[in-house]
C-alpha cells in the first residue's frame, strides 16, 4: 500500500466532525482529569508487551483472554496472547459480516422492495390481473416506505385489483432466529425475527398513559410510523403511591397484542413489541394498507412467489450498503447484521437466504478475497448473538488487516466503526483517549470483546483484537481491562 494511502486511512480513522467535538469536549476533559490516566510513553514492542502483561496480571481475572496487536504501517506483531485459541466473539463478529458484505455486495448495493404485476391491461381503473409485493429482506424498510410504494398504483389511476395480492417473502428462509439464540433474547427488539419481511425492524413501539383516576383504564398511544395489529388493553390505573405496578406484553395466534398490568396515576410507560408472527402481521398490514389508500382487492391478500413474466410497477430502494454498514457497526445493529448475512448467502448460493448459506458464503468470501484462514472459524448468525460463534483473534486480525489496506472498501469500513468518547457504542468509553480509537464492541453473557484500530503516540496505526470469555458477573471488570489495554496502545512509540 502506498504511503499516501496509509496517511489517508489514518485521517479517516481519527477525523471528527467539529460540531460533534464541540458537544463532547467538556465531558471528555472532565473524564480525563478525574481518572488521572498515566502519560509515560511505552518505547518499543518489549516495553509495550511488559505493560500489557502487567495490566492483565494486575486485573487478576478468572477468564480466557486473547489479545493481538499489529502495526498497520509496518506489518509486525507487537503483542500476542492466545491468538489461535477459538473464543466466542459476541458482536465483534459483525466485523466479519460487514467486510464480507462490502467485498461481495459493494458499498453502493441497495435492497429493492418491488411492486410487480402479471396484468396486461387496466380497464376503468381496475388492474386486470394479480399484484405482487416482493420483499427482499431490506432491514431498513419502514411502514412509510410501503405506503409510498403502494401509492405508485395511483400513477396508473388504479383503484382496484381484479385478482389477488401476493406477498412474496421467499428471498429468505422461514427460520427467523439464529442458531443458539437465547430464548429471552427473542422477546427483545435487538433479536427480532430475520425474515424477508423486516418492517420497522419487526419491532413496534407505543406508549401507555394512566387514567386520571385510580381504577380507570389506561390509554394506549400509538404512532403513525407503525402499523399495529389489534391491541387488547387490560391495563388499569392504581393510586399514585403504588409501587408494585408493572406491565406485560403477550401475543396470540392471530398476532394481536395483549397488554396487561397496572400504572400508577400520573405516570406513563414506553413499550416495544416484537413481531413474532411475521406472515400474519404482513397479511394484516397489506389488507389494511390497500383499504387505507382506497384500492379494493377482489381476490385475497395471500402469499405467493413472483415468478414468470411480470411487469415492474415501481420499487423502493434502500440507502446504499455503506450507509447501512455505519448503522450496523456504530449501533451494533443485529437486525441489519442478520439481514446482510442472509442476503450474502442468498446471492452467493442463488438459493433463499439462510443461516447455513450465509455462514458458507461469508467464510468463502473472506477466505478467497481477504485471504483469511477460516480453519475452525464458526460464523452462525452474522451478528454475534449466538454463544456458539467461534473465532480466534488471529482470524479477526486478518480481517482487520485486509479491511485497513483494501482501498475500494477501507474508507467505508473504518469510517463506520464507533469512535472512542464520541459516538456509537464507544460514546461513553475511553474519553481519556477520545478520537484516538475506532473499534467494534461486543458483549453477551460472559463475553466481552473489542476489535479495531488505535493511534500510537507517534501516529502509527495499530490494529488490535481483545476477546475475553469468562464469568458474566465480571463483565464490567472485563470492559475496564479492555480500556486499559487500548489506552496503553495509544502510548506506544516505535
Amino acid at each position: 500500500m502506498k504511503l499516501g494511502c496509509i496517511f489517508l486511512v489514518i485521517a479517516i480513522i481519527f477525523s471528527i466532525d467539529a460540531n460533534v467535538f464541540a458537544k463532547s469536549k467538556k465531558k471528555i476533559i472532565t473524564h480525563t482529569y478525574t481518572h488521572n490516566w498515566p502519560t509515560p510513553y511505552l518505547y518499543g514492542a518489549a516495553q509495550l508487551s511488559n505493560e500489557l502483561n502487567r495490566i492483565i496480571n494486575v486485573n487478576n481475572i478468572n477468564a480466557e483472554v486473547t489479545v493481538y496487536v499489529k502495526s498497520m504501517r509496518h506489518g509486525d506483531a507487537l503483542y500476542t496472547r492466545n491468538i489461535y485459541k477459538p473464543l466466542t466473539p459476541a458482536s465483534t463478529l459483525k466485523v466479519f459480516t460487514a467486510e464480507a458484505a462490502l467485498i461481495f455486495l459493494g458499498p453502493e448495493y441497495r435492497f429493492a422492495t418491488q411492486l410487480l404485476t402479471d396484468a396486461k391491461s387496466i380497464k376503468q381503473g381496475v388492474l386486470q390481473g394479480n399484484l405482487y409485493v416482493v420483499l427482499n429482506g431490506d432491514p431498513t424498510l419502514t411502514y412509510y416506505d410501503l405506503i409510498n410504494l403502494v401509492l405508485l398504483l395511483r400513477n396508473y389511476q388504479i383503484t382496484a385489483v381484479a385478482g389477488n395480492v401476493y406477498i412474496d417473502n421467499t428471498a429468505y428462509d422461514q427460520r427467523f432466529y439464529g442458531p443458539g439464540w437465547n430464548g429471552k433474547d427473542k422477546t427483545y427488539c435487538y433479536a427480532a425475527p430475520i425474515s424477508a419481511s423486516i418492517i420497522n425492524h419487526n419491532c413496534l413501539s407505543f406508549k401507555m398513559t394512566s387514567a386520571n383516576t385510580a381504577g380507570g383504564a389506561a390509554q394506549v398511544l400509538t404512532s403513525s410510523k407503525y402499523f399495529y395489529p389489534i391491541i387488547n388493553n387490560s391495563v388499569v390505573t392504581k393510586n399514585s403511591h403504588t409501587r408494585a405496578c408493572s406491565l406485560h406484553l403477550t401475543n396470540n395466534l392471530t398476532s394481536s397484542i395483549n397488554v396487561g398490568g397496572c400504572l400508577p396515576k400520573g405516570s406513563y410507560a414506553g413499550l416495544s413489541y416484537v413481531v413474532t408472527n411475521v406472515p400474519e402481521y404482513n397479511r394484516a398490514l397489506f389488507k389494511s394498507l390497500f383499504m387505507r389508500i382506497g384500492i379494493s382487492v377482489a381476490g385475497s391478500v395471500t402469499f405467493g412467489s413472483a415468478t414468470g413474466s411480470l411487469s415492474l410497477i415501481g420499487q423502493h430502494a434502500s440507502e446504499p450498503l455503506k450507509t447501512m454498514i455505519s448503522e450496523l457497526l456504530k449501533k451494533s445493529d443485529n437486525i441489519i447484521a442478520g439481514a446482510l448475512f442472509k442476503k450474502i448467502g442468498q446471492l452467493y448460493t442463488r438459493t433463499p437466504g439462510s443461516w447455513e448459506n450465509g455462514s458458507l458464503a461469508v467464510s468463502k468470501i473472506l477466505s478467497t478475497r481477504a485471504q483469511v484462514d477460516t480453519t475452525g472459524l464458526r460464523i452462525l448468525d452474522g451478528s454475534g448473538l449466538s454463544p456458539f460463534n467461534l473465532t480466534s483473534s488471529a482470524q479477526m486480525m486478518q480481517v482487520l488487516d485486509f479491511a485497513f489496506h483494501h482501498g475500494p472498501t477501507s474508507y467505508d469500513f473504518i469510517a463506520a466503526l464507533p469512535i472512542a468518547g464520541v459516538d456509537g457504542t464507544l460514546k461513553h468509553r475511553m474519553g481519556n483517549i477520545a478520537r484516538k480509537v475506532r473499534a467494534k464492541t461486543g458483549t453477551i453473557s460472559g463475553v466481552v470483546s473489542l476489535a479495531g484500530y488505535a493511534l500510537g503516540s507517534s501516529k502509527e496505526p495499530l490494529a488490535f483484537v481483545i476477546i475475553i470469555n469468562g464469568n458474566k458477573q465480571q463483565i464490567w471488570q472485563f470492559r475496564a481491562l479492555e480500556d486499559q489495554i487500548v489506552t496503553a496502545l495509544t502510548r506506544y512509540v516505535r
